[in-house]
């Protein structure tokens, strides 16, 4: 584990942004990453990106040129979890505690910083950290005043199956856009990662992981197509989905998530054949999900 008691809250923050980035094969290895850019795009300065692209250059994932420049050299193992890394700063932290309240009806659709002050019982700083990156991800807007108002939850039937809907035309259209190109290294990834969920006993899966590695798979798919409007569009519906799936996610079942990484891995032998129509036939399958009947809704999370 990487010694990260000399990095800063907001080092910290940045690191666990850059991990995902970097795992979704953003560059490739040996490719030039610009610290600047990067700065650019977290909406900070480009000492603490600096810092922390330093800090996984001793790890062996970044190597600093001899003109102060970053390349990087190889991309995190599947096992290299993201939280034993880097572990989750308070903003983080924070971070999943209002998807959960939010999930749970635990506040309100608006709310004011005293008020969240108030519910969670931290610093005013972590609050407006957290309420930043909710806007950022489209989660959470300033209203007039010093409040702020939640995105909508994906919290009845109608709004999930419009979600749903939404999702099939992006992700399986992706799947068959002439500019589509799976990369075999993520591709490769992806696939242990599933096989690993395949056969982990399902106790040793806490929800929030799951969700995230589902998220990442559908994400990365997406981004194959190489079309960025794409990409952003699975990327909102999966902010979306964060903001009411993260509690349900913590009531896993077994064969939900044995479905669903049996589903993945066959949209990824699809694609490696070069038969796309197949698996977008697959991904369409995967996300065409009736509500009604016996199953459980917690059945059905895995999507």
């Amino acid at each position: 584990m990487l010694d990260t008691s000399n990095l800063s809250s907001l080092q910290v923050e940045v690191a666990r942004k850059l991990m995902p980035i970097i795992h979704a094969g953003r560059w490739s290895v040996g490719e030039k990453i610009s610290d600047a850019a990067l700065a650019r795009e977290f909406g900070i300065s480009r000492t603490p990106v600096r810092q922390v692209m330093q800090f996984f250059a001793e790890k062996g994932i970044i190597a600093q040129t001899e003109n102060r420049g970053f390349t990087l050299i190889r991309r995190p193992a599947p096992e290299e979890n993201i939280d034993e890394l880097v572990p989750p700063s308070e903003v983080d932290s924070l971070y999943k505690r209002i998807m959960h309240a939010r999930a749970n009806g635990q506040i309100g659709s608006e709310a004011s910083e005293s008020e969240l002050l108030e519910h969670f019982n931290t610093s005013r700083g972590v609050i407006r950290r957290t309420l930043a990156r909710l806007s950022a991800e489209g989660l959470a807007e300033r209203r007039d005043g010093h409040g702020w108002r939640f995105a909508e939850c994906l919290d009845n039937r109608q709004a999930v199956n419009e979600s749903y809907a939404f999702r099939t035309i992006i992700e399986c259209g992706a799947v068959t856009e002439d500019t589509f190109r799976a990369d075999l290294e993520e591709l490769a990834a992806l696939e242990e990662a599933q096989r690993a969920l395949l056969n982990a006993p399902l106790p040793s899966i806490e929800g929030s992981a799951w969700f995230e590695a589902n998220a990442q798979f559908h994400e990365t798919v997406v981004s194959w197509s190489h079309n960025r409007f794409l990409v952003q569009a699975i990327r909102r519906q999966n902010s979306l989905r964060r903001m009411t799936e993260y509690a349900e996610f913590a009531e896993l079942s077994e064969a939900g998530v044995r479905k669903a990484a049996r589903d993945h891995l066959a949209i990824l032998d699809a694609i490696k054949a070069d038969d796309r129509k197949l698996a977008s036939a697959i991904l369409f399958r995967h996300l065409s999900r009736s509500w009604a009947g016996s199953e459980s809704h917690a059945e059905k999370r895995g999507d």
